[in-house]
Protein backbone atom coordinates (compact mmCIF):
# COMPACT_ATOMS: atom_id res chain seq x y z
CA UNK A 1 0.00 0.00 0.00
CA UNK A 2 1.39 3.53 -0.93
CA UNK A 3 2.05 5.79 1.69
CA UNK A 4 -0.10 8.55 0.39
CA UNK A 5 -3.40 5.77 1.30
CA UNK A 6 -1.21 3.98 4.15
CA UNK A 7 -0.71 7.43 6.38
CA UNK A 8 -3.53 9.14 4.82
CA UNK A 9 -4.71 10.78 8.39
CA UNK A 10 -7.86 9.16 10.25
CA UNK A 11 -8.54 12.15 11.93
CA UNK A 12 -8.22 16.15 12.38
CA UNK A 13 -5.66 15.86 14.63
CA UNK A 14 -3.55 14.16 12.38
CA UNK A 15 -3.29 16.60 9.88
CA UNK A 16 -0.15 18.30 9.87
CA UNK A 17 -1.16 22.13 9.97
CA UNK A 18 1.50 25.01 9.91
CA UNK A 19 -1.15 27.77 10.03
CA UNK A 20 -2.14 29.10 14.23
CA UNK A 21 -4.85 30.96 12.29
CA UNK A 22 -5.83 27.87 10.31
CA UNK A 23 -6.02 25.81 13.86
CA UNK A 24 -8.21 28.31 15.74
CA UNK A 25 -10.52 28.47 12.40
CA UNK A 26 -11.43 25.08 12.68
CA UNK A 27 -11.24 25.44 16.38
CA UNK A 28 -14.43 27.42 16.02
CA UNK A 29 -16.18 25.35 13.64
CA UNK A 30 -15.39 22.31 16.11
CA UNK A 31 -16.47 24.11 19.51
CA UNK A 32 -20.01 25.55 17.37
CA UNK A 33 -18.57 29.01 17.53
CA UNK A 34 -18.88 29.50 14.00
CA UNK A 35 -21.68 28.04 11.68
CA UNK A 36 -21.04 30.00 8.39
CA UNK A 37 -20.39 28.19 5.51
CA UNK A 38 -16.60 27.23 5.24
CA UNK A 39 -14.17 27.59 2.58
CA UNK A 40 -10.54 25.98 2.44
CA UNK A 41 -8.49 27.80 -0.29
CA UNK A 42 -4.97 27.31 -1.20
CA UNK A 43 -2.20 25.63 -3.37
CA UNK A 44 -2.46 22.25 -4.75
CA UNK A 45 -1.86 19.17 -2.36
CA UNK A 46 -1.70 21.25 0.69
CA UNK A 47 -4.55 19.08 2.27
CA UNK A 48 -7.58 21.19 2.00
CA UNK A 49 -9.72 18.30 0.89
CA UNK A 50 -8.23 16.07 4.15
CA UNK A 51 -9.36 18.49 6.27
CA UNK A 52 -12.71 18.82 4.67
CA UNK A 53 -13.71 15.52 5.15
CA UNK A 54 -12.04 15.50 8.72
CA UNK A 55 -13.66 18.67 10.13
CA UNK A 56 -17.65 16.86 10.11
CA UNK A 57 -16.30 13.74 11.99
CA UNK A 58 -14.39 16.31 14.54
CA UNK A 59 -17.40 18.28 15.01
CA UNK A 60 -19.92 15.18 15.87
CA UNK A 61 -17.07 13.61 17.76
CA UNK A 62 -18.05 10.29 16.17
CA UNK A 63 -17.89 9.38 12.58
CA UNK A 64 -20.12 11.80 10.19
CA UNK A 65 -22.15 11.45 7.50
CA UNK A 66 -21.89 13.91 4.56
CA UNK A 67 -23.33 14.71 1.27
CA UNK A 68 -21.01 15.34 -0.96
CA UNK A 69 -21.67 17.42 -4.20
CA UNK A 70 -19.92 17.90 -7.62
CA UNK A 71 -20.04 21.60 -7.96
CA UNK A 72 -19.53 21.10 -12.25
CA UNK A 73 -23.03 19.49 -12.40
CA UNK A 74 -24.35 22.98 -11.14
CA UNK A 75 -24.53 25.09 -14.27
CA UNK A 76 -28.16 26.71 -14.12
CA UNK A 77 -30.73 27.89 -11.30
CA UNK A 78 -32.60 24.50 -12.38
CA UNK A 79 -29.54 22.31 -11.44
CA UNK A 80 -29.22 23.79 -7.92
CA UNK A 81 -32.90 23.62 -7.34
CA UNK A 82 -33.77 20.34 -8.35
CA UNK A 83 -30.54 19.28 -5.81
CA UNK A 84 -32.23 21.03 -2.84
CA UNK A 85 -35.75 21.86 -3.31
CA UNK A 86 -36.42 18.25 -2.09
CA UNK A 87 -34.16 18.47 0.68
CA UNK A 88 -34.42 21.82 2.62
CA UNK A 89 -37.50 21.24 4.70
CA UNK A 90 -36.33 17.95 5.56
CA UNK A 91 -33.01 19.70 6.99
CA UNK A 92 -34.89 22.17 8.80
CA UNK A 93 -36.71 19.86 10.92
CA UNK A 94 -34.04 16.70 10.93
CA UNK A 95 -30.06 15.62 11.21
CA UNK A 96 -29.17 12.29 10.09
CA UNK A 97 -28.02 10.02 13.08
CA UNK A 98 -29.11 12.77 15.59
CA UNK A 99 -25.87 14.95 14.39
CA UNK A 100 -25.34 18.23 15.38
CA UNK A 101 -25.65 19.40 11.97
CA UNK A 102 -26.49 18.30 8.29
CA UNK A 103 -22.48 18.51 6.52
CA UNK A 104 -22.61 18.87 2.53
CA UNK A 105 -18.93 19.24 1.12
CA UNK A 106 -18.19 20.39 -2.25
CA UNK A 107 -14.60 20.15 -3.79
CA UNK A 108 -13.39 22.57 -5.89
CA UNK A 109 -16.14 25.26 -6.42
CA UNK A 110 -16.83 26.13 -10.27
CA UNK A 111 -20.28 27.31 -10.02
CA UNK A 112 -21.27 29.42 -13.21
CA UNK A 113 -22.89 32.51 -12.34
CA UNK A 114 -26.33 31.60 -12.69
CA UNK A 115 -25.92 28.45 -10.17
CA UNK A 116 -23.87 30.72 -8.11
CA UNK A 117 -27.17 33.14 -7.71
CA UNK A 118 -28.88 30.24 -6.92
CA UNK A 119 -26.58 29.04 -4.66
CA UNK A 120 -26.68 32.19 -2.05
CA UNK A 121 -30.46 31.31 -1.63
CA UNK A 122 -29.92 27.74 -0.64
CA UNK A 123 -27.27 28.74 1.46
CA UNK A 124 -29.43 31.18 3.64
CA UNK A 125 -31.79 28.91 4.19
CA UNK A 126 -29.60 26.48 5.33
CA UNK A 127 -27.43 28.02 7.41
CA UNK A 128 -28.35 27.82 10.59
CA UNK A 129 -28.77 23.60 10.34
CA UNK A 130 -26.33 22.95 7.99
CA UNK A 131 -22.56 23.26 7.91
CA UNK A 132 -21.22 23.68 4.10
CA UNK A 133 -17.41 23.30 3.44
CA UNK A 134 -16.06 23.94 0.02
CA UNK A 135 -12.56 23.56 -0.83
CA UNK A 136 -11.22 25.24 -3.82
CA UNK A 137 -7.11 26.24 -5.68
CA UNK A 138 -8.50 29.48 -6.93
CA UNK A 139 -10.53 31.73 -4.15
CA UNK A 140 -10.58 34.82 -6.71
CA UNK A 141 -13.05 32.32 -8.95
CA UNK A 142 -15.46 31.84 -6.29
CA UNK A 143 -18.70 33.85 -6.19
CA UNK A 144 -17.95 37.25 -4.44
CA UNK A 145 -21.65 37.04 -2.74
CA UNK A 146 -21.15 33.22 -1.53
CA UNK A 147 -17.64 34.36 -0.18
CA UNK A 148 -18.87 37.21 1.66
CA UNK A 149 -21.44 34.64 3.33
CA UNK A 150 -18.57 32.61 4.19
CA UNK A 151 -15.61 32.02 6.21
CA UNK A 152 -12.64 32.26 3.29
CA UNK A 153 -9.65 30.60 5.38
CA UNK A 154 -6.00 29.83 3.46
CA UNK A 155 -4.34 26.31 4.24
CA UNK A 156 -0.72 27.27 3.60
CA UNK A 157 1.92 24.83 2.89
CA UNK A 158 3.42 23.65 5.85
CA UNK A 159 7.52 23.53 6.43
CA UNK A 160 10.23 20.40 7.33
CA UNK A 161 9.71 21.32 11.00
CA UNK A 162 5.50 21.06 10.69
CA UNK A 163 5.93 17.71 9.38
CA UNK A 164 9.14 16.78 11.21
CA UNK A 165 7.04 14.64 14.29
CA UNK A 166 4.87 13.33 11.66
CA UNK A 167 7.35 11.79 9.55
CA UNK A 168 9.70 10.42 12.29
CA UNK A 169 6.22 8.40 13.45
CA UNK A 170 5.86 7.13 10.02
CA UNK A 171 9.39 6.30 9.98
CA UNK A 172 9.15 4.34 13.78
CA UNK A 173 6.09 2.50 11.51
CA UNK A 174 8.37 1.61 8.76
CA UNK A 175 11.63 0.65 11.33
CA UNK A 176 13.74 2.86 9.97
CA UNK A 177 15.22 5.02 12.66
CA UNK A 178 16.82 8.56 11.56
CA UNK A 179 18.22 11.64 13.49
CA UNK A 180 16.00 14.62 12.86
CA UNK A 181 18.55 16.38 11.32
CA UNK A 182 18.95 14.22 8.68
CA UNK A 183 15.00 13.90 8.17
CA UNK A 184 15.06 17.66 8.27
CA UNK A 185 16.98 17.64 5.35
CA UNK A 186 14.99 15.03 3.17
CA UNK A 187 12.13 17.30 4.07
CA UNK A 188 12.90 20.67 3.47
CA UNK A 189 14.62 19.39 -0.02
CA UNK A 190 11.33 17.67 -0.88
CA UNK A 191 9.62 21.22 0.13
CA UNK A 192 11.24 23.34 -2.19
CA UNK A 193 10.40 20.96 -5.35
CA UNK A 194 6.82 20.62 -3.97
CA UNK A 195 4.52 21.81 -1.57
CA UNK A 196 2.28 18.71 -2.06
CA UNK A 197 1.51 16.43 0.72
CA UNK A 198 1.39 13.57 -1.30
CA UNK A 199 4.25 14.27 -2.94
CA UNK A 200 5.96 14.78 0.64
CA UNK A 201 4.41 10.97 1.20
CA UNK A 202 6.04 9.68 -2.03
CA UNK A 203 9.49 10.78 -1.16
CA UNK A 204 9.24 9.13 2.14
CA UNK A 205 8.29 6.26 0.64
CA UNK A 206 10.90 6.03 -1.75
CA UNK A 207 13.72 7.00 0.95
CA UNK A 208 12.06 3.79 3.15
CA UNK A 209 12.12 1.71 0.29
CA UNK A 210 15.91 2.52 -0.41
CA UNK A 211 16.72 2.21 2.81
CA UNK A 212 15.15 -1.14 3.53
CA UNK A 213 15.55 -2.52 -0.34
CA UNK A 214 19.18 -1.18 -1.40
CA UNK A 215 20.13 -1.89 -5.11
CA UNK A 216 22.02 -4.96 -5.70
CA UNK A 217 25.21 -4.93 -6.69
CA UNK A 218 25.53 -3.89 -10.49
CA UNK A 219 27.93 -6.23 -12.73
CA UNK A 220 27.75 -9.19 -10.01
CA UNK A 221 30.98 -7.53 -8.28
CA UNK A 222 32.06 -9.32 -5.17
CA UNK A 223 32.81 -7.15 -2.13
CA UNK A 224 36.32 -8.03 -0.77
CA UNK A 225 36.14 -6.21 2.21
CA UNK A 226 35.22 -8.27 4.84
CA UNK A 227 33.83 -5.58 6.72
CA UNK A 228 31.01 -3.82 4.68
CA UNK A 229 30.64 0.12 4.83
CA UNK A 230 27.95 1.28 6.86
CA UNK A 231 24.84 3.14 4.64
CA UNK A 232 24.82 6.49 4.61
CA UNK A 233 20.62 7.39 5.29
CA UNK A 234 21.51 10.47 3.47
CA UNK A 235 23.20 8.68 0.11
CA UNK A 236 20.41 6.14 -0.01
CA UNK A 237 18.12 9.07 0.02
Amino acid sequence: MSFALKYAPKILDEVVLGSITLKNKLAEYINGRNLKPLILHGGVGTGKTTIANLLPDAIEGKKAEVTRLKAVEFNSINDVMQMFEDHTMFYQVFTINDQKRNYIISNEINFTPKAAIAFRDVIDDMISHTQFIFTTNYIDQVDVALRDRSSCVMVPPVTAKDWLSRAQWIMQQEGVALPDDQLLKILTTQLQVSSSNRKLLERLEDFVGSVCNPPSNPGGIIETSSTPEPINPLMAA
